[in-house]
């Protein structure tokens, strides 16, 4: 690894194969691409929220498919940890490495928003605006509906079904990498059709409707954002790891798995005026992303293993890669504050329940958006990300040595 038995891996070294498991890992093994594509799905996240936080005429219905990047992430999150899953690894010390990784930057994420919006929060809504921070903090905010919407972070309702994905890990890696690839198979379908059945459950049992009332429907909004509507996005990531380490790899390339993908998107905003594509609570952007996304990480990782040459392994993108989850955490209160002060709005929900007018002078905003966030990323990782993590995980996360006969069945052809 790139640090010592006494330091933790850095996050593009977390992405090699790990080494008990077989033959000595090659450079070119290195999955660094997925890092890359981490920042292109937070910018995607980010373009989300800046069509309802500071909207551009005639971009609503491409810039919400955006939030299909929080998807991507649960998906790549199952796939990178099964990865680099070890066996013998302790799940006390892959539970302390986990916290080091989101917890530090998430305190952050959920209080700074808090202390900003305070101020301009009448006194009957500032107990529920406190609980909704500690629910965050305490990666329960998914459990519960009422806190879910509304919170002075909102995107921080995803870190709490990381949670409970991380808390499942340990137990569900050691079956899957011992199955066949047949079974993996039939488990990426099963799950597939999992993801489907809850979407038309949810249809079934809360009809889409143009004018929801959100009042008394805490079972859509369970069923939309909790992780249980959402585990199985996380699983088909491992599932899809564990065939390449298996040593299958996709019949579809980059390119093509990209257009795979990128139909798939186009089909959903020729549907951008059905009733079941108006709410995040109603839509199958899930349903129709997770496999398409799993098919990308699968060939990015592919092109990777093989040791062809790809854009997303160049420096820059690696470094925004790694500073991703920052800007992750931190884009919403940037282009909210903005959006607060061009707009004189005092809360978020003014922004959903009555939506601005989109302009074109909001591009320039939205620039200006853009580049603080990066630059506040950039700093969070270098001065406070990544030395807090480093730190904890040399504490509470360091992998103990573990014998050199096999545990799980790899390919040959997987180092």
């Amino acid at each position: 690894m790139a640090y010592s038995a006494h330091k933790p891996e850095s996050p593009s070294a977390a992405l090699r194969p790990p080494q008990a498991l077989g033959a000595p890992v090659p450079p070119e093994s290195r999955l660094e691409s997925l890092t890359g594509l981490r920042w292109i799905a937070a910018l995607a996240v980010f373009l989300n929220h800046v069509a309802t936080l500071l909207p551009i005429p005639h971009t609503d219905a491409v810039l919400t498919l955006g939030s299909s990047g929080v998807t991507f992430f649960f998906v790549l999150s199952g796939f990178v940890l099964t990865w680099t899953y070890k066996r013998g690894d302790r799940a006390g010390a892959f539970y302390g490495r986990r916290f080091a990784r989101i917890w530090p930057l998430l305190l952050v994420a959920a209080v700074v928003p808090l202390f900003l919006q305070l101020p301009d929060t009448p006194d009957s809504g500032r107990n529920d605006l406190v609980m909704m921070a500690v629910s965050a903090v305490l990666l329960y905010q998914a459990w519960v509906p009422g806190n879910i919407l509304g919170a002075a972070n909102p995107v921080t309702w995803s870190l709490a079904c990381e949670a409970f994905f991380y808390a499942i890990f340990p137990f569900v890696a050691k079956y899957s990498l011992r199955r066949s690839l047949r079974w993996l198979a039939w488990a990426a379908v099963t799950l597939v059709l999992v993801g489907w059945g809850i979407k038309v459950w949810l249809w079934e049992a809360y009809p889409p409707t143009a004018r929801p009332v959100f009042y008394g429907m805490d079972g859509l909004i369970f069923g939309a954002y909790s992780p249980i509507a959402h585990v199985w996005e996380f699983l088909l990531g491992m599932v899809a790891a564990a065939a390449v380490r298996k040593g299958w790899r996709s019949p579809l390339t980059v390119w093509p798995a990209t257009a795979l993908l990128t139909a798939g998107l186009f089909v959903l905003w020729l549907l951008r005026d059905e009733t079941w594509r108006a709410f995040v609570v109603y839509d199958a952007l899930s349903q129709v992303t997770a496999p398409l996304y799993a098919l990308v990480v699968v060939a990015v990782a592919g092109r990777d293993l093989a040791g062809d040459r790809s854009w997303l392994r160049a420096k820059p993108m690696v470094a925004l890669g790694n500073w991703s989850y920052a800007f992750y955490l931190i884009h919403f209160t940037v282009l909210f504050e903005i959006s607060a002060a061009v707009f004189d709005r005092k809360s978020i929900i003014e922004f959903y329940m009555m939506p601005v007018e989109a302009s074109w002078e909001n591009a320039g905003w939205v620039l200006l958006a853009l580049a603080i966030t990066t630059a506040l990323c950039w700093l969070l990782h270098v001065l406070f990300e990544r030395p807090v993590e480093l730190w904890l995980r040399a504490r509470i996360g360091r992998r103990r040595p573990v014998r050199e006969e096999p545990q799980v069945e790899i390919d040959s052809r997987v180092p």
